[in-house]
């Protein structure tokens, strides 16, 4: 079984097929619980069913396949099927695609296995009509509370899903029933690309810490207040925004990153003065410690900023989200498997979040990598090519079968 390998141009084909649910001249929008959503759904249990697995769909339109193997424990691979609006046909539609060829190739090929294998298609990952994300995973790990059941429920209903019953919150998951969780996913970042490395090991989810700084002078007229008696909240701001990646060099890891990502401006006139500036910043890093110091040293800084320019300053925090670490057995099985296929590797942290963080907590999880083009993601441009794409589907494959046999 050492040299098994997945369909390559099989694999193509469903990603196409698949890809091309929910396309338009403006990208593939397979927005969760929408039209489009629940055809390529409908379409994955359909090949999921042609492949011999044993498939149903829940409440939230998570949709599962089992291979037909008696076994007590099974190894649970996936993603999620839904897209962002306008976006392109790689992006969590790879790992379920890539996990039904391999749960294919192992039924053709009469493997026997020790463990079962399931496959995953996650619904809402994206969480970009009903929020927050990964409510698939969500559900299906640890159940939602009532008040998303009461905002979903409507939501499920107009997809023709049959929404919950009384017991129906899910979390019905027995960690005692699997071995671990396995996502494939492209990198939607350019470090793959720009080095041209074959596979990426997840090592973890970054933390993501988000909080809110808030500038407060005086709105005063912008033609008849000389410069030197001005509070403007916006200079504020904008001289905390350029401290960020000073403040992210100096106090973060290699891998840390600081984003302003909005900021709202009051009175918002072009002849007066801002009185108000909010500004939002967030850090990322796979140590929330490192990210926890670069997020203190900010706000440290934009108290020096709003004495300088004779402004008040308060920063609180909004969100913050600890880091998903992944199985350090399952990281040198995942390596070991692109090596034996003679790929390049790089060991890396992921700075999206993704379906595996829900596992993280509960099951040894692993995640593989593959480049995107450019470093492109969640837009029509996103390309991962057919060799990529197959590349990430046998190491796939060969890690599946290395923990089947440990």
């Amino acid at each position: 079984m050492n040299n098994l390998k997945i369909n390559e141009h099989r694999l193509w084909r469903h990603l196409t097929e698949l890809g091309n649910i929910g396309r338009d001249e403006r990208g593939v929008s397979r927005v969760a619980f929408t039209e489009a959503d629940m055809e390529g759904r409908k379409w994955f249990l359909h090949k999921m069913e042609q492949a011999g697995l044993e498939t149903r769909m829940d409440e939230v339109g998570n949709v599962f396949g089992i291979t037909p193997y008696e076994s007590r424990k099974r190894i649970l691979v996936g993603s999620h099927l839904d897209t962002v609006p306008e976006g392109g046909m790689f992006d969590g539609a790879l790992g379920v695609v890539a996990a039904l060829e391999c749960a294919q190739t192992l039924i053709e090929r009469n493997v026997k296995m020790g463990y079962g294998l399931e496959i995953v298609g996650f619904s809402n990952e994206e969480g970009s009509i009903f929020g927050p994300g990964l409510l698939g995973s969500r559900y299906f790990v640890e159940g939602i509370g009532d008040d998303e059941i009461q905002v979903l429920e409507p939501i499920l209903k107009r997809a023709g899903l049959e929404g919950f019953s009384d017991s129906s919150t899910g979390g019905k998951f027995d960690k005692d029933n699997y071995v671990c969780y396995l996502e494939l996913h492209v990198e939607q970042g350019g470090v793959l690309y720009c080095n041209e490395d074959d596979i990426g090991v997840v090592q973890g989810i970054v933390a993501i810490y988000s909080s809110d700084i808030v500038f407060e002078g005086k709105p005063n007229h912008a033609g008849t207040t000389p410069m030197d008696q001005r509070e403007d909240a916006l200079l504020g701001a904008a001289n905390m925004i350029v401290l960020i990646p000073k403040l992210v060099a100096q106090n973060g890891s290699k891998g840390t990153v600081g984003t302003c990502g909005q900021i709202r401006v009051y009175p918002c006139a072009r002849n007066v003065i801002p009185g108000r500036a909010e500004l939002s910043v967030e850090i990322r890093d796979l140590d929330d410690e490192v990210a926890d110091r670069v997020m203190r040293e900010t706000y440290s800084h934009a108290e020096t900023i709003a004495d300088a320019c004779r402004l008040r300053v308060h920063s609180g925090e909004v969100s913050i989200s600890p880091p998903a670490l992944m199985d350090t057995e399952i990281q040198q099985i995942i390596h070991n498997s692109a090596v034996d296929l003679g790929l390049k590797v790089r060991l890396m942290p992921s700075g999206a979040g993704h379906d595996a963080a829900i596992f993280a907590k509960y099951l040894p999880t692993g995640m593989i990598f593959v480049p995107s083009k450019d470093g492109v993601s969640h837009s029509p441009e996103e390309w991962t090519n057919p060799q990529d794409c197959a590349n990430g589907a046998n190491v796939l494959l060969k890690t599946i079968l290395k923990i089947d046999r440990t």
